[in-house]
């Protein structure tokens, strides 16, 4: 298409925080908690009219939990996420201040753990796949012309504010069976993946994003995000679980075209 070799191309790179929260029903449960680094990449093609995104997100670090009121426990925690987005703007709802952006999102988010107080159930790994439905709205809030606040001045810059709200559509899960551990290592040598399932039309995925955007020099920006993100297996199943996410990020935006 002639109008994606055009478009303004940007290079996104974030890092922060993630409070992060995961119960486990498969083993006990276990009730997870901690603070993650977290760090980003993307590459977005962005006009008013259309918005096209590729992002990577990382987090790592311990989760901490209680499993009798007086022992407690840490595991080592890998969170990785891959995301390919598409919005179009809807004319009716969209003018000089407000923009408002319909379109869908793919997802694919890895969950890998070790407990070593669990033994040999001490390792787990999760799959969540997603199909999403995405609405973004925006408002222009550019200081245009020079202000002066008491004795401090304002100089003119480009400034936004955007919230972006998505909802899993289809759903599936690459979990566990119930348990970590498996017969396979007595017969045949462990298999990582001896005991996953693959449950299609699974689980159910939400999330949200607030940002705030302003120029820095050039084309260029900074951009202070929060990002909510939870999702869940089947409800009905006894290796269900739970995770919800909480970013602080904060991003400089380059951009090349």
């Amino acid at each position: 298409m002639k109008y994606r070799k055009t478009m303004p191309v940007f290079l996104d790179l974030a890092a922060g925080i993630n409070s992060s929260k995961f119960i486990d029903f498969g083993t006990s449960p276990l009730y997870y908690k901690g603070s993650l680094m977290a760090f980003y990449i993307g590459l977005r093609k962005e006009t008013v009219k259309r918005e096209i995104t590729y992002t990577g997100f990382y987090s790592f670090g311990n989760y901490f939990m209680n499993y009798n009121r007086i022992s407690s426990a840490s595991s080592g925690i890998s969170n990785v996420s891959i995301r390919h987005s598409r919005l179009y703007q809807v004319n009716a709802f969209s003018n000089k201040l407000y923009n408002l952006k319909v379109g869908g999102s793919i997802d694919m988010t890895e969950l890998m753990r070790i407990n070593e107080s669990l033994l040999n159930n001490q390792f787990g790994f999760d799959m969540f796949f997603n199909v999403m439905g995405s609405v973004k709205i925006s408002k222009n809030i550019s200081n245009l012309n020079t202000k002066r606040i008491w004795f401090i001045k304002i100089k003119p810059k480009d400034r936004k504010i955007s919230y972006q709200i998505d909802c899993g559509i289809l759903n599936a899960t690459y979990r566990n069976n119930f348990i970590y551990s498996n017969s396979t290592a007595v017969y045949n040598g462990a298999k990582l993946f001896g005991s996953h399932n693959l449950n299609l039309f699974s689980g159910f995925r939400m999330s949200s994003r607030l940002n705030y955007e302003h120029t820095i020099f050039g084309n260029n920006s900074l951009k202070y995000s929060y990002i909510w993100d939870a999702m869940m297996t089947g409800k009905d199943k006894q290796d269900r679980m739970q995770l919800a996410n909480n970013y602080l990020l904060v991003s400089l935006n380059i951009k090349f075209r």
